[in-house]
């Protein structure tokens, strides 16, 4: 059997692989482990209260008055609990959630840290949106969403999201 077809194939597979880790295992900036462990104390918080991470938390830096939607579907029967919180830069945070359509279901305005329970009327698509409302940085602030539901609840289109979160292992 002829092999040297795969030589440079593979190559460029450990290449690629190589990259993507490098790019994954890059360090935190202090901003980003502010936000990482803001929400990481919400997420305890409320799972005292019976609330566990449906998704993945969202970590990301955007410029002042950015506004960051993140669609997902909701099913009726669950009560979401979504968070928002913008890093020490940040004033204030408005996160809301909206139907496709652009109208605004339900919104908290104005927290540094903003927390928005929502109970979706129905099996929907559905917009959630925050916007930091200022922002002392010229290059941009770092934000995070973090999405809850009631433990123990199977929520439909929602990934397997561990207990323990590596990206959490930060605050320790």
């Amino acid at each position: 059997m002829k092999r040297k077809h795969l030589f440079w194939p593979g190559v460029f597979v450990l290449l690629g692989a190589t990259m993507i880790g490098t790019a994954v295992a890059r360090e935190l900036t202090d901003e980003e482990v502010t936000v990482v462990c803001k929400l990481k104390e919400v997420v305890e918080e409320a799972g005292r209260d019976g609330y566990d991470l449906a998704y993945w938390p969202v970590v990301r830096k955007g410029p002042p008055k950015v506004n960051a939607p993140l669609t997902l579907r909701l099913d009726p029967s669950i009560e979401y609990i979504f968070v928002g919180y913008c890093d020490e830069n940040c004033e204030d945070t408005e996160l809301n959630i909206s139907s496709l359509a652009g109208e605004v279901l339900k919104s908290d305005e104005e927290d540094t840290v903003s927390v928005l329970p929502f109970e979706p009327s129905e099996d929907n698509v559905y917009e959630l949106n925050l916007q930091m409302t200022s922002c002392t940085q010229d290059e941009g602030c770092v934000y995070g969403i973090g999405i809850l539901a009631p433990r123990g609840v199977d929520v439909p289109y929602s990934p397997d999201v561990p207990k323990e979160l590596a990206q959490f292992e930060v605050c320790e």
